[in-house]
């Protein structure tokens, strides 16, 4: 695996598994739509509001490319493809995204006068500057976390163990504090917290919670995504270097999609339905992205 970083990078670079890159899209005009069907919620989107979205979720929309092998020429505007992804995130995500690119200035501010980047020129490399020219990066953090109950007593049924699994879920839920399964490795140095402190330089606070946080149905999987706008107001004193330079490192994420992935065992108190504790294994699996948006972002539809 190749870090996005370099050797010390603190979350690692890795190939998404799947189906072939989304050049697909070359085939569709920037102004034809497609109409998207997410579990019964319909989305229609231009190429270009597509090219938007981060890599890792366009695999996940298309993980077989955008239309199937040997059906390139059929596509029709109108036609309709089911999709399997929660169409309440992707709302969130397009929400967002069209909030941050409203506020993006029509024009951007020579470098003399400009006051939405505080960043001394010697601290702030040409090619980051170039990448954020009248654009806004984004921040996309997703969180795949998949558990695993273990039963609280050893003569227990199927039936009773799917609804511990069901309560469990509903515990988990609740603790949707985005760094809150990272705080165990608070220790100086930490990887975690190298990753914190990188988050947070960049645009989350320590207590920020997930945007969105939801089940995945028939599994034992909890989907989350958080996204922040990346800050360019870091002022490049030798207090805030060090931000400066976390912030930059984020970048290296456009276009890049890049996942850590680790264990815990924990115990929950008070789940429906048990009397005691339950012991949950956890994998969690982060996927970090980086998104620039231009102010010139098309109007972002939803059809119900």
């Amino acid at each position: 695996m190749a870090a996005a970083g370099g050797a010390s990078s603190v979350i690692t670079q890795v190939q998404q598994a799947g189906g072939p890159p989304i050049n697909t899209l070359g085939d569709i005009g920037g102004d034809e739509h497609i109409t998207l069907d997410l579990r019964g919620t319909r989305f229609t989107l231009s190429r270009d509001e597509l090219l938007t979205l981060p890599e890792f979720v366009l695999l996940s929309l298309f993980p077989n490319g955008l239309l199937p092998d040997g059906h390139m020429g059929t596509f029709h505007e109108g036609d309709i493809y089911p999709v399997d992804y929660d169409p309440a995130s992707l709302q969130y995500m397009l929400d967002f995204f069209r909030s941050v690119a409203q506020s993006i200035p029509l024009s951007s501010p020579s470098p003399s006068t400009s006051h939405d980047v505080d960043v001394a020129p010697d601290s702030m490399q040409a090619s980051a500057r170039d990448m954020l020219q009248d654009r806004a990066g984004i921040i996309v953090l997703r969180e795949d976390l998949d558990f695993y109950a273990i039963p609280p007593r050893p003569d227990i049924s199927h039936t009773e163990m799917m609804e511990v699994k069901r309560a469990a879920a509903k515990a988990l839920l609740k603790q949707d504090g985005i760094f809150s399964g990272l705080r165990k490795s608070d220790e100086a140095g930490s990887t975690e917290q190298h990753l914190i402190e990188m988050l947070t330089a960049g645009g989350f606070d320590r207590d920020d919670r997930w945007g969105h946080r939801a089940p995945e149905p028939n599994k034992a999987v909890i989907c989350s995504l958080a996204l922040a706008k990346l800050r360019t107001d870091i002022r490049s004193d030798l207090e805030n270097n060090n931000a400066v330079g976390m912030a930059q490192k984020l970048l290296l994420f456009w276009r890049k999609p890049a996942r850590r992935c680790w264990w815990e065992g924990v115990e929950l108190h008070d789940v429906e339905g048990v009397d005691g504790k339950v012991k949950i294994w956890i994998r969690r699996v982060w996927t970090l992205e980086m998104v620039r948006l231009s102010r010139k972002i098309p109007d972002l539809q939803e059809l119900r």
